[in-house]
């Protein structure tokens, strides 16, 4: 039976008992984890109230804020497990999510994601359409609804064989958050790598796995889901000039938006207020993308991808 191991990295204070009730979410599952490790990408001060909170667990400090890219492959290191599984500190995962994931991951597959849905800190932005739910790390539409071969998985709610850490290196720790790049992309750019090193090999979306992911108020604002779009187009477009046909789940995410947008006009046209907001949002977040593609293109940056 393959082995299984958790990782759940923290770096706020102020997400200490989400922290915990994400701890206790994998520590009962139908199936249980080999291994948790909780790893603390901050100081010091917060290793020790994250090892107060979380007595007779396994933590691991970074000793000060490194990224999490970088704090993720410091934990595959101290792991054994051949299955690791990747969980934010701010979601609590549904009660089989192991147990489903393990069943995603066949033979020729590589790694696998679930369905994030979302706790919402406030009320929703009448304006925040469902196909941009993936800027506040939350499932969205169009993505697959039954289980189905994808480019990339996604980080907050996946799990990754230890191969992807041991032959080619883990995530690349210029991405991601917590450092300068743009956006994140760690995980399409990890995956990339791997279909690139084993052709034949695969990754997975389930949605039957899932996890609850909360989202705070200050990503309900049009300055946070406008920047996260414009470096989200950044990322991709750096990925697109290093990777020939990187970005085909994008150009048929986008092929799909104009229909989005003419129902949600079509509604406005029939007297609902909130499909025109859904519009607005639309042509928003769409152009943002669109912008950080475009200087993306032109400038390549620093980062690799």
């Amino acid at each position: 039976m393959i082995t299984t191991g958790v990782v759940i990295c923290t770096h706020l204070d102020e997400r200490l008992e989400q922290l915990a009730q994400a701890v206790e979410s994998v520590e009962n599952q139908t199936r249980k984890p080999d291994e948790v490790i909780v790893v603390v990408d901050g100081t010091a001060d917060l290793l020790a109230k994250v090892e107060a909170r979380l007595p007779g667990r396994r933590v691991l400090g970074m000793g000060h804020n490194q990224g999490l890219s970088h704090a993720r492959n410091q934990a595959v290191a101290a792991l054994s497990a051949e299955l690791i599984f990747f969980l934010d500190d701010d979601a609590v995962a549904g009660p089989d999510w192991i147990e489903q994931l393990v069943d995603a991951v066949g033979p020729d597959v590589l790694g696998a994601s679930g369905r994030s849905d979302p706790i919402w800190i406030g009320p929703r932005p009448a304006w925040l359409p469902d196909e941009f739910l993936w800027i506040v790390g939350c499932s969205y539409k169009g993505q697959p609804v039954t289980r189905h071969p994808v480019r990339n998985v996604y980080g907050g709610c996946c799990a990754l064989r230890r191969i992807l850490f041991t032959e080619l290196g883990g995530y690349d720790e210029s991405l991601g958050k917590g450092t300068q790049a743009a956006g994140g992309g760690e995980e399409a750019q990890l995956c990339l790598r791997a279909h690139t090193q084993w052709p034949e090999a695969q990754f997975v979306h389930d949605p039957t796995a899932f996890i609850q992911h909360r989202v705070p108020g200050d990503r309900l604002t049009w300055t946070y889901a406008l920047r996260r779009s414009y470096g989200e187009g950044v990322v991709k477009a750096r990925m697109a000039k290093r990777q020939h046909g990187a970005l085909a789940p994008e150009r048929s995410f986008a092929t799909a938006l104009p229909r989005a947008l003419g129902n949600a006009l079509a509604a406005g046209a029939r007297g609902d207020a909130a499909a025109l907001r859904r519009a607005g949002g639309l042509v928003a977040l769409s152009t943002a993308v669109l912008s950080g593609m475009v200087v993306g293109s032109l400038n390549s940056g620093s980062h690799r991808l």
